[in-house]
């Protein structure tokens, strides 16, 4: 008889009981607010937090174009740009394009606008 109350004891001690009698592990409850160390933005961000596009890198629309080597560009901020290519590309104007661009070495007037050699040359779209 105290044989089999202890294997009914010991049978026991396996099983799961209800939470705080120590046999049981039970899982923290989820939680909705943030964690300790971070704090909800009270504000918008200031400035950007997309990253920046790479800064030798333009996209926007030609609006000086033909069979090269000087080319137009206007970006969708409204500034422009005198481009230089010696490839030979014939560009439309109204054509959105991505340039990949250098600082311009050549003594050379491609028109108004900030100007850049244009190193790539992409139709968007």
């Amino acid at each position: 008889m105290v044989l089999m109350a202890i294997l009914l004891l010991a049978g026991c001690a396996d099983s799961p009981g209800p939470a705080g009698d120590g046999g049981a592990v039970s899982e923290p409850p989820l939680s909705s607010s943030p964690p300790p160390s971070m704090t909800p933005p009270t504000a918008p961000p200031q400035s950007p937090s997309d990253p920046r596009p790479a800064k030798d890198t333009l996209v926007g629309r030609v609006i000086r174009g033909g069979s090269g080597p000087c080319y137009g560009l206007e970006t969708d901020e409204g500034k422009q740009y005198a481009l230089y290519n010696a490839s030979g590309i014939s560009l439309e104007v109204g054509t959105t394009i991505k340039v990949q661009t250098a600082p311009l070495r050549l003594k050379i007037d491609c028109g108004p606008g900030e100007p850049l050699s244009a190193v790539k040359i992409d139709r968007v779209g």
